[in-house]
């Protein structure tokens, strides 16, 4: 398995495992983010990582991402 922040602008990716505390997984699913959930990296620099879920789209921050571990698809 990879790292979310470690995936390329454009990548599809779904989202196996998300290592955080029970507090900050909540916030993540109230941004629409959760285990079994595809998205799509539309950007990726030092700083937050911009999600395309659906036709939502998410920021997450790098620590957070650095603890989501996801599948190229």
């Amino acid at each position: 398995m990879a790292l979310l922040s470690n995936q390329k602008i454009g990548s599809l990716c779904k989202i196996n495992h998300i290592d955080l505390s029970q507090s900050k997984k909540i916030k993540l699913l109230g941004l629409g983010i959760k285990a079994g959930l595809t998205v799509s990296i539309l950007r990726n620099r030092g700083g937050d990582i911009v999600l395309a879920l659906g036709n939502a789209r998410v920021s997450v921050g790098r620590t957070m991402a650095h603890l989501i571990k996801v599948t190229i698809v």
